[in-house]
């Protein structure tokens, strides 16, 4: 089973700092990570972030200690 992750942070030069963190911590389940940064003419301050994971257990882990941080919202696809 694949498992994308789509994360949308919001407040970037807040909340980077902590999605960078829990996303090291789980880097081994990390098959795939890919980063939208929404611009126009203004560098935006939210941002999407898509990862691929294919270990069941610790993913729900992963996404729990993601909504721990401010400004994070999170959707998930499985195939």
């Amino acid at each position: 089973m694949t498992v994308i992750i789509g994360i949308k942070l919001q407040n970037k030069e807040e909340n980077s700092t902590e999605l960078q963190k829990v996303l090291t911590k789980y880097n081994c389940i990390i098959k795939l990570r890919l980063g939208i940064n929404n611009t126009g003419f203004l560098c935006s301050d939210d941002g999407i972030i898509l990862i691929q994971t294919d270990n069941n257990e610790i993913e729900i882990e992963l996404e729990k200690d993601l909504l721990d941080i401010s400004g994070i919202q999170i959707q998930r696809m499985i195939f």
